[in-house]
Formats: C-alpha cells, structure tokens, sequence
C-alpha cells in the first residue's frame, strides 16, 4: 500500500469541515477534521483506530480535501556565508503549498471581515495582516483583529462566529482566543444551555458515556465548529483516564465564550463528578 505522507487540510478540505456539502461518511470526515499538517498514520491511528484509516486517508488525498505538507530544504553550505546579509524574507525558508494556501485563506478571512465590519478606519491593520508571511505571524494579529471587529455591532453580533470560521482554517487560532477576552454584544441572545444532566450512575460504563456526551454537548452549545477537532478527541478517549487528561483543554474551550464563561464553575463541578 502507498505510503501516507504527513498531511494538512486544503481549501476543499476545510470548506467542507464548515458546510458539510460533499456527504463524507462519518468516519472520513472525523479523520479529515483530525488531519492538521503535524499528525502522520501512527498519531491518526490512536485517535481513530481501525483497519480502514490508510484508505480513508488516500481517499482524502485523490479527493483533494488534503495534501501533504513538505518540509523545505535546508540551504547548501555554499550558502551559509552569506545568510547573515541577505534580508529576513529572503532567509526564510519557503512555505510548503498546502501552508501557502492555509496562510492565504486565514490572510483573506482576516482582511474581508476588517473590511466589511470595521472599513477604512482598521487600514492599517489589514496592511499588517496582509505582510503575514506565515500562520504564526498571523496569529500575533489574531486580538487586534478580534478588537477591531468588536468594535462594530455587527461585528460584535457574529464575532464568536466570525472567530470560530478563522480556527478552522488554523486550530492554533483557538489558543491565541484562549487568552483573552472574547467581545461579545449586549444585545446578542445567550446560548441555549445543556439540557439538565440526569442523576450520575453507579455504572463505570455508563459513567464514562455519560462524560463524553456532557463534554461533546457543551462544546457543541458553546463553542461550535472550533471545538471540531477537541470533539473528536473525546469521542475517541477509551476511558475516565483519557477524558481527565483533556479536562484542561476542555475547560479552555468552553472559556472562549462568554456565556461558557459564566456557567464555568457550575460546568466544571458537573463533570469532575462524573469524572471522579
């Protein structure tokens, strides 16, 4: 069987993580959310265990919802000399095509929302985002741009959204938002809250079920389809254990939004029930 190469989502890829236009079957499209440009077979293959994972990963590749992610060569000793003159971008190592393309996507997200929420007055920062030479550059305007995007109502209205759409295309996005502050307008309607979670069984086995779904469920309700990839991951946890290891995660999550934020103490303690 071919060698499945380290991959990362492209374009396709990542526009039917949000829309859901193509019909992949359950199972391709987790594995597709869980293909990040760092995972190879072995990682994927912890997270979604089964003899099918090379073939879904190949039918992924022939579809185009990824590509693979080529690590760029270093330069040659007859180089080396002269690095220290040559400016910054040109001693940059290229972008692979698959990053080229995730870097201009985040890039065109980031200047069309400034454009349309903020107009003229956020210039300068579509100026900087446009310079982005790659994702991490990106992410360092990552609050600016939330900022400037809290600053008009709508903007506001749409900004959890607005925030979520730009972590698809780069989950290291959801890190940066972690961070801080999420604005989020008066106005705007709260999130419905989960449903009222039922009296905790003896069961080790039910137990367990009952976590996962009350992890999966208030992402859904908070987060949305930023939290894709943390979905998958519990999904995929096989016991109590590996569901406590991603309490951290979890938790950060929930904190992106501010309704989560406020029901955080209560949130926590239901699960650290479930969980202990």
């Amino acid at each position: 069987m071919t060698r499945i190469p380290i991959c990362g989502k492209t374009p396709k890829g990542v526009e039917e993580i949000e829309k859901r236009t193509q019909r992949l079957s359950v199972r391709a499209r987790r594995v597709l959310i869980l293909i990040d440009g760092k995972r190879d077979l072995a990682a994927l293959a912890e997270l979604v265990p089964g003899d099918t994972l090379p073939e879904i990963c190949q039918q992924l590749l022939d579809e185009g919802y990824i590509a693979p992610v080529h690590s760029p060569l270093s330069a040659g000793p007859e180089t080396a000399p002269e690095a220290e003159e040559m400016p910054a971008a040109a001693s940059r190592p290229p972008l692979s095509a698959i990053e080229q393309q995730r870097l201009n996507m985040a890039r065109n997200f980031m200047t069309n929302t400034l454009a349309t929420f903020v107009g003229h007055a956020a210039s300068s920062l579509i100026n900087h985002v446009e310079a982005a030479h790659d994702l991490a550059h990106l992410r360092t305007l990552a609050k600016p741009w939330r900022e400037a995007i809290g600053l008009s109502a709508d903007g506001r209205k749409q900004l959890a959204d607005l925030a979520s759409r730009l972590a698809v295309i780069d989950e290291n996005f959801l890190d940066v938002f972690a961070d801080g502050e999420v604005i989020v307008d008066q106005a705007t309607p709260p999130a419905p809250p989960p449903r009222t979670m039922p009296p905790i069984p003896e069961d080790e086995a039910e137990r367990l079920a009952m976590a996962r779904n009350f992890m999966t469920n208030t992402l859904d309700t908070f987060v949305g389809l930023a939290a894709s990839s943390l979905v998958s991951r519990i999904e995929n946890c096989p016991d109590a254990d590996g569901l406590r290891q991603l309490f951290g995660d979890w938790r950060d999550a929930i904190a992106l939004n501010a309704d989560g934020r406020k029901r955080l103490s209560e949130l926590d303690a239901q699960l650290a029930a479930l969980l202990a």
